[in-house]
């Protein structure tokens, strides 16, 4: 039988699911219980509008035509190192309730100032409607190896004047600032068999 899977690791279990708004059948509903957005069989019609872009931005709904891709796609979850501490880690620079966030979040009223100030900054300019950018990578603080550099992230969906003020046009984007001037840059998802020669440069750099 067909199915809804939410892969939990990467969803944002929030009230205000697309999942939940776009539903035409209301066969997607926030569990106050369960704290996350769960799936109806008895109404589901299987539109798929759930699994749309524009529903689910993170691709955390997906549609399992029989038993087959059902297995496939919960042993693909089961099997993904991906964790809820990397979700608010890689995604909101914070792990939910703490009041002193790991990375700070970029805006328009601090942008100028964090990005021409002295030191050295890491950047990560992200978007979530780009697939890259909700591929499981390494944490940023991995990149910086234990090196007193503050990270910043910046939401190129809320702020797209700024990502445009910054150049970028492809997400994610990684950027190592030193007094103000980019000193590294590097375009695109962090594949595992490149991370340690990214950390050479950076801490050649920095």
């Amino acid at each position: 039988m067909p199915k809804i899977i939410f892969n939990y690791k990467i969803c944002d279990k929030a009230p205000e699911c697309g999942g939940i708004a776009n539903c035409p059948n209301h066969a997607i509903s926030f569990d106050n219980k369960l704290k996350r957005p769960v799936w109806d069989e008895s109404k589901c019609s299987f539109c798929l509008r759930c699994t749309m872009p524009d529903s689910c931005p993170v691709g955390a709904i997906m549609y399992a035509a029989d038993e087959q891709q059902e297995k496939l796609i919960l042993d693909t979850i089961a099997s993904d190192p991906v964790t809820e501490d990397w979700l608010w880690l890689e995604r909101y620079g914070t792990f939910p309730g703490q009041t002193q966030p790991l990375a700070t979040i970029l805006n328009l009223s601090n942008i100028n100032y964090v990005l021409s100030d002295s030191g050295t900054k890491l950047v990560d300019i992200w978007h979530p409607d780009f697939v890259d950018c909700r591929l499981h990578s390494p944490l940023f603080s991995d990149l910086i190896h234990g090196k007193d550099v503050p990270i910043y992230k910046l939401n190129a969906q809320d702020f797209p004047q700024l990502a445009s003020q910054l150049g970028v046009t492809s997400f994610p984007t990684l950027f190592v600032y030193k007094n103000g001037q980019i000193i590294f840059t590097h375009t695109g998802y962090v594949k595992k068999d490149s991370i340690s020669d990214i950390i050479q440069k950076i801490n050649k750099l920095i």
